[in-house]
């Protein structure tokens, strides 16, 4: 494969990485840190609508660090191919 496609291709990776924090983030951030329930009806609606937002945060930060281990490994990956074409050109001319 070329480089270039490599590379962007990486770049569309790293744009979802940080894409899925920032949503991340933004839904911490519109999270009730401070519930204070009086054992009425109210109660069991915030409860679960807090245990739902809980929810999606756990998988969007297993999302996340899965995205950024991918986002470190094929850079390592695209810097090791250019190393080694660039090693076999060098050694040809």
């Amino acid at each position: 494969m070329n480089l270039t496609l490599n590379i962007i291709l990486w770049v569309i990776l790293l744009a979802i990485t940080v894409g899925v924090s920032l949503y991340r983030r933004w839904l911490e951030n519109h999270c009730d840190h401070y519930i204070h329930l009086h054992n009425d009806s109210h109660d069991a609606a915030v409860v679960s609508s807090q245990s739902a937002v809980c929810r999606k945060l756990d998988l969007l930060e297993k999302l996340r660090i899965a995205l950024i281990v991918a986002v470190v490994v094929y850079a390592l990956a695209i810097a090791g191919i250019a190393s080694y074409n660039a090693w076999n050109t060098s050694g040809m001319q």
